[in-house]
């Protein structure tokens, strides 16, 4: 249940660094089976080798895919999931010290327990934070996650373990004028002093939501990468009056010049309607700030030797009914874009 751009919201690590090990240990055995002379000029191409797999390393890095439309969008069609979804075994009166049960209310509060389609719909504004001086205001943003819990297929995730949940998620946006909030062909961007011309946001991507805590995105390695077998703490859970909300953050964990990369949002819902079985579709009021390097945005025109960074911001509900959806976003975002409902 991620959030990034607000387009995130969850967090682990990158693979790059186990396999570049193992083949230097490779490397190194190879020598020891050597002679000294062709040890000595195995060495050289040894760490010519290392030395390419680092530029490759960081070459992978610096183009880390930002918002993916990969594996996952195979599981939209024309705005259809496919997959059975899925159904929690318990609906209701949580017990929110228990790890499973803690994950069963957060995922009643962010999606639903009982198999249906639900919409993050929003509104969200963007500031440019450049390094040594004074920030502006770049953009508004209005956009909507399509979600849906699923069981995941052997076949696709042969390695999930039981009670494995499978969340699909389409993300549909669209860049506003930060003072009008009406799209817009051109964004002004005050730090370059010049216009820009924006890009709509749409991408795909599926995270795997493990019976112990923690969470797993399929398509991006350097996002979230929690290992299944290993116990996560609980999400935190704060009362007051009538409502409940949890905290969620998305923490990218690989290194790269894309760092700082980091977003948490703050899902608020009522406390009765969560623990009530008998309520399926609770209403929940979504929080959402995330830091990244305006780079990371192309068309914002800001180059990949600048450390200029970007500040969103968003408030947005969760909704389970197009008919609930604010004018605005039906009639720009949704019309432009109907089959991603």
């Amino acid at each position: 249940m991620q959030n990034d751009t607000p387009e995130s919201g969850n967090s682990e690590a990158n693979h790059l660094e186990r396999t570049e090990t193992s083949d230097s240990m490779g490397l190194m055995g190879n020598l020891g089976r050597r002679s000294v002379l062709l040890g000595i000029g195995a060495m050289a191409g040894g760490m010519a080798v290392s030395a390419q797999a680092k530029d490759k390393k960081d070459k992978k890095q610096t183009n880390i895919p930002d918002r993916p439309d990969g594996p996952a969008k195979d599981a939209f069609k024309n705005g259809e999931l496919n997959g059975k979804p899925w159904v929690a075994e318990k609906q209701g009166n949580f017990d929110l010290k228990d790890q499973r049960e803690n994950q069963l209310a957060t995922l009643k509060m962010t999606n639903n327990l009982v198999g249906e389609k639900s919409y993050i719909v929003m509104f969200s504004r963007a500031l440019l934070g450049p390094q040594g001086t004074g920030g502006s205001v770049l953009y508004g943003h209005m956009g909507f996650w399509t979600w849906q819990l699923q069981e995941p297929s052997k076949e696709e995730f042969p390695d999930a373990p039981e009670g494995t949940v499978a969340q699909r998620a389409m993300y549909t946006g669209m860049i506003l004028d930060p003072q009008t909030y009406e799209p817009v062909d051109t964004i002004y961007n005050k730090y370059l002093d010049k216009n820009v011309t924006p890009v709509d946001s749409l991408f795909a991507e599926t995270y795997l939501l493990y019976p112990k805590g923690g969470s797993n995105s399929v398509d991006r390695d350097n996002f979230i990468r929690d290992d299944p077998d290993k116990k996560k703490d609980l999400k935190p859970m704060v009362r007051w009056g009538d409502d409940i909300a949890t905290f969620l953050d998305g923490i990218f964990q690989s290194e790269g010049p894309h760092q700082p990369r980091m977003d948490n949002s703050i899902w608020t819902s009522n406390y009765a309607d969560v623990m009530n079985p008998d309520v399926g579709l609770v209403k929940t009021d979504y929080n959402f700030a995330g830091m990244m390097r305006a780079w990371a945005r192309p068309w914002i025109g800001i180059g990949k030797d600048d450390d200029t960074q970007l500040l969103w911001n968003v408030k947005g509900s969760k909704m389970h009914s197009l008919d609930d959806f604010p004018s605005m976003v039906r009639d720009n975002l949704v019309a432009k874009y109907p089959d991603r409902v």
